[in-house]
Order: structure tokens, then C-alpha cells, then sequence
């Protein structure tokens, strides 16, 4: 602290009997601040943190302030002016359901229910076809220009993001059900209900345990922290040493079914549903908060990223309707922003986006479900190889400002609630990553 500018600000006394580093004592007992001289807010607390807070890791840290002090109308204009000339730009794709996809500068990588894994340039044309895999591919990273595709078949392949080539394969012994991937570290979920911590460095399963009874569906990652949903529904917390060992940590979060997706920012767990609402748990108060992510009674919330520290950017599904669209929040406050309006068939399932933009008139965001596609600012040349195009429409949806309202849905917390209500909540006909094989001949012998 720089106690020079606020002398003026303390008690006035003898300057015979007071010596400077008195002054500068007195200066910090009355408590003065000053403005911080970088662009960073402090977080800070005077309540005594609980302890399975400090077990999670949760401190002090620096945040990077969010969006400047504009009105969300202010901001609206300024983001559909500038997108203006954005357009969803669709791949030719895989033959079933997106899984997974990175976006490493200019490649775009992409994993199917298809078995196969896809490196694409920028302008949509197919570099290579990764097609070892024998099942549904659930996770693909790109790191230290290699290329990483885990599998239900139990294998994790390294191939090279610029040949294509396979330069490693791994059996796991478990069916990968989803992955995330932070570093040179992947995050792994089973069938099993078994979490699996592999570093790219050395090639091997550092970590792993039993966390679930059911299938993992959906993982969270951060430098301290880990968070794990399956399908039961249920939630585990974990906290990330020094050596990647996760250790369970006694936080109870509400969850009343399976969380489609989820990810970690600063101290909040944000997670998505087939619920209207986005909840969010602070770890610092143990609280939950929703904000609402559907301007109908029934939707799912399957997809979410944070798009440069500033903005939280959510996949929104119609159950009623079918359409579907993507929602800007400002990370800050969770003021609600914009919605962009994709002619996109089904839900979105992964998102993923070019780090490289760092405004939202450079916005470049892929996009997959039972489609793969690129909204962004594509050059003309580029376009012809393109397989289709069609134009986005960003908009204000007023519903979205009010506060949260839970729908019908979220009313109940079990099944057998449900079962008591005279009306049916629209469901999604969803199948899981890969489907058992009945053993039973489709003929017999009489």
C-alpha cells in the first residue's frame, strides 16, 4: 500500500513525538484505501473462512474486471452493430452426434458418436479423418500441438495436430464418458462412476477413484478445484493437489437432475439442466442462485463456456418449439446481455471458441450437436468451402431480464412427485454415448 497519499487523511498529532513509521502505522489503523493502480478487483473477506472452503482452495485472488459500466441496452446495440455482418457457417459433419471439439488457433477439431475424430481448417475443409477409435469419440483436446481423443472404447489416442498421425494409443479399462481438459492435464469420467486424472507430459493415469455409483456425465476442471456430476443425479466436489490428486471435499450441492454440463469460474459453480434456470453455487456463501436461460416453461441449458473472462455464454433448447439460441451474460453481475438465434436443428451440445477474438464483433464460436457449425465473420474466399450458410439474428429477449421463475418442471424434486401431476413435461428422446448389446440372438431355432 501507498501510504504517502494519505497522510492527509490521518489523525493529526505532534509531528515532535511522531515518528514516519508511526505515521504510516496510524495511516493503516484508520483504514484507508486507496484505488487499486491496476485494472483488477481484490476479493477479500473479513469473515473466517469455513473449512471445507479452505479445503477447496478458495482464497483471495485477483478478477479481471468485466464489461465497462454500460447499460445492458447500451451494450446490446453496440454488439449487434458490430456483429452485423455474422452469419453460422455450417461444416459438412460427421455422420451422427457431436460429442466434443477444441479450437486450437486456426485448426478446429471436432468428435463424433460416429467413431471418428475430424481436424478441420478455419475454412471448413477436412485436413484429416481420425478413425482408429471403435465407439462413440467423447473427448477431443488439442495440447502442445498434439491432438487427444478419448473414446467409450476404453482408448485414449495422441495423433499430430499437422499429419494426422497416430504417435500413441492407451486402454483405460473403462468406457470415457466425458472429459475435460486443463494444461497438460485431461479429466476423465467412466461408465463406471470411476474419475481418472492423465497427464499428456508423461503418458500415464496419475490418479484415479471410485467417486459415483452411476455413469459420469459431466465433469468441471480448475488449477484447485474439480467438480463431478453422474447421472443418478449427484454431485462431488473435489480439491486438486500439488501432485493432481483429488480429495473429496463435504460440500453438499442441490441438484435435482442430471447436470447436462458445468464448468468453475472464481468461486462458482455454474451448471445447466433440462430445467429454464442456470444455477449457480457460491462456495464462498454456499448458496444457490439461478438465472434464467429459457423464455418458455420447458427447456435444457446443455452447453456452456466462458468466453474471455467476461461474458458466460449458454446454449438454450426449446423442448416446445425445438429452436434453439445462445445467451450472453455478463460474468460480473450476470446482467443478461444479447441472444443469438441459430437455425440450428436440435440442441447444442458442445461449444467451443477462438481464443484469439477477444471482443464480440470478432466473435468466432463452434458450435455442435446433431450438426457442426461456425458463427463468426468468414471471408468470402472461404466460403465456397463451406457447406452451408445461413444468417443469425441477435436479439433482446425481454423474459430473460426478469428474475428467475422456476418452470413446472423444477417444481418437484423426484420422480414420483412428477408421477402425481395431471400434465406431461415435454422429453428429450436422448440416448446414451453407446447403447448395450443385447446378447440374445435375433433368431431362433425352434
Amino acid at each position: 500500500m501507498d501510504v504517502s497519499n494519505g497522510n492527509e487523511d490521518a489523525k493529526e498529532v505532534s509531528s515532535t513525538t511522531l515518528t514516519t513509521s508511526q505515521t504510516n502505522l496510524s495511516v493503516m489503523q484508520e483504514g484507508e484505501s486507496q484505488e487499486n493502480p491496476a485494472n483488477y478487483d481484490v476479493e477479500t473477506s473479513n469473515v473466517p473462512m469455513p473449512t471445507d472452503q479452505a479445503k477447496l482452495g478458495l482464497q483471495q485472488r485477483k478478477r479481471k474486471r468485466g464489461p465497462s459500466k454500460k447499460s445492458a441496452k447500451q451494450k446490446f446495440a453496440e454488439i449487434k452493430s458490430s456483429m452485423s455482418n455474422s452469419k453460422l457457417f455450417f461444416l459438412d459433419s460427421h455422420n451422427d452426434k457431436i460429442c466434443s471439439m477444441a479450437w486450437c488457433k486456426d485448426i478446429l477439431v471436432s468428435g463424433s458418436r460416429d467413431t471418428t475424430s475430424k481436424i478441420w481448417s478455419k475454412c471448413g475443409e477436412v485436413k484429416h479423418t481420425l478413425g482408429d477409435h471403435t465407439s462413440s469419440v467423447t473427448g477431443v483436446f488439442a495440447i502442445e500441438n498434439k491432438i487427444y481423443t478419448l473414446s467409450y472404447d476404453c482408448k485414449l489416442r495422441k495423433w499430430d495436430i499437422q499429419s494426422g498421425k497416430l504417435e500413441h494409443c492407451q486402454y483405460l479399462f473403462s468406457p470415457i464418458t466425458c472429459a475435460v481438459a486443463l494444461k497438460k492435464m485431461i479429466l476423465m469420467g467412466t461408465d463406471g462412476g470411476k474419475v481418472m486424472f492423465y497427464c499428456t507430459h508423461t503418458s500415464t493415469v496419475k490418479w484415479e477413484t471410485v467417486g459415483h455409483l452411476e455413469s459420469i456425465i459431466s465433469l468441471a476442471l480448475t488449477e484447485a478445484s474439480a467438480v463431478s456430476a453422474s447421472s443418478v443425479p449427484d454431485l462431488c466436489v473435489w480439491k486438486v493437489d500439488e501432485t493432481s490428486r483429488l480429495s473429496k471435499v463435504n460440500i453438499e450441492i442441490p441438484v435435482t437432475r442430471p447436470v447436462r454440463c458445468m464448468l468453475l469460474y472464481q468461486d462458482k459453480l455454474y451448471f445447466g439442466d433440462d430445467g429454464v434456470n442456470i444455477k449457480v453455487f457460491d462456495f464462498n456463501s454456499e448458496s444457490l442462485d439461478k438465472l434464467k436461460n429459457h423464455d418458455t416453461d420447458y427447456g435444457s441449458t446443455d452447453s456452456m463456456l466462458v468466453y474471455n473472462e467476461c461474458y458466460l455464454v449458454s446454449s438454450s433448447y426449446n423442448l416446445d418449439s425445438g429452436k434453439t439460441s445462445i445467451n450472453f451474460r455478463s460474468l460480473e453481475d450476470h446482467s443478461y446481455l444479447f441472444t443469438i438465434i441459430c437455425p440450428f436443428y436440435g440442441p447444442i451440445t458442445c461449444m467451443s471458441w477462438n481464443t484469439s477474438c477477444k471482443t464480440p464483433d470478432s466473435l468466432e464460436l463452434l458450435c455442435g450437436g446433431s450438426e457442426l457449425g461456425i458463427i463468426g465473420q468468414v471471408c468470402e474466399k472461404e466460403t465456397d468451402s463451406l457447406n452451408d450458410t445461413e444468417n443469425i439474428k441477435i436479439i433482446r429477449l425481454e423474459a430473460l431480464e426478469d428474475k428467475h421463475v422456476d418452470s413446472l418442471s423444477e417444481t418437484f424434486s423426484s420422480d414420483e412427485e412428477e408421477s402425481n401431476v395431471s400434465f406431461k413435461i415435454p422429453k428429450r428422446d436422448e440416448s446414451r454415448a453407446e447403447e448395450p448389446v443385447n446378447s440374445a440372438s435375433w433368431c431362433s431355432i425352434s
